[in-house]
């Protein structure tokens, strides 16, 4: 099984949240091929539209309740083993996506389980309440759960608990976080414009291989290719899912079948 923590080698996640708009968006760096595949609801389980790579396991997503996640590689501490939990499932972000609809939901998921076979990426969980959480290993092998309501979060190739696992200082983090405080200092206002601009800003010219923005409370997903921030493509999730929707491919293809709409 793929370690979650080889996953994602350079990226940049981040949202804001307050009572008018909440919005998430990445910039994926990687050279793999990118794919894009929906998840259909059935019973109690949500629908899910997916981004991830070549290997099938899920990068990042947003579901019917409004729930979205992202991760970014290169942060983890080796985790302790607890053996009075049951080990982590396969792909447990997957399960997540379909089971959980808010933060809290994700937190109460994970501390079921035992995640020291599994590797830890770091995670960044956003709701459509507005409420974030990023998941991290700690220097002490344990797995750190930081909420937060509204307000701005970003993470990138360093752990947020410990400086010295990963890439820090790193010039993304610098570039997103001073944005969205501008955000939060009432000097900028968000929007999708603004939230683009911030992924046009931290992109790596050849490495940035998509991008998206997520709005949770409309369950509006736009993508953009190769930082190409003029060529976005708009996805309504229910409206695709109820339409039927495309079944596993590449994200080139999808945007070249998505050309004229």
């Amino acid at each position: 099984m793929l370690l979650l923590s080889s996953i994602g080698q350079a990226c940049t996640v981040f949202s804001y949240a307050d009572d008018e708009i909440a919005l998430f968006g990445n910039n994926e760096d990687y050279h793999l091929t990118p794919h894009i595949w929906f998840v259909e609801p059935r019973g109690d389980y949500h629908g899910v539209l997916c981004l991830g790579f070549d290997y099938g396991a899920t990068q990042g997503a947003m579901n019917t309740a409004g729930l979205c996640y992202d991760a970014t590689a290169g942060t983890s501490h080796i985790l302790n083993w607890h053996k009075e939990l049951p080990d982590a499932p396969s792909y447990w972000p997957s399960l997540i996506m379909q089971q959980c609809a808010t933060v809290d939901e994700v937190e109460t998921f994970m501390r079921k389980y035992d995640y020291s076979t599994k590797g830890m990426a770091q995670f960044l969980f956003f709701d459509r309440n507005g409420d974030s959480l990023i998941v991290a290993s700690t220097h002490q092998g344990e797995v750190a759960y930081l909420k937060k309501s509204g307000g701005a979060r970003t993470i990138t190739n360093f752990n947020v608990t410990d400086h010295a696992v990963g890439t820090y200082p790193c010039w993304r983090y610098d570039t997103a976080w001073n944005l969205l405080r501008k955000v939060e200092l009432g000097d900028s206002t968000a929007s999708v414009d603004y939230f683009r601009s911030i992924l046009n800003g931290v992109h790596q010219p050849g490495y940035t291989t998509y991008s998206n923005i997520f709005n949770p409370r409309t369950l509006t997903a736009i993508i953009y290719r190769n930082a190409n921030f003029r060529d976005p493509r708009v996805i309504n999730l229910e409206e695709t899912l109820e339409q039927g929707p495309p079944g596993y491919m590449t994200l080139e293809e999808f945007f070249e079948r998505t050309r004229d709409e």
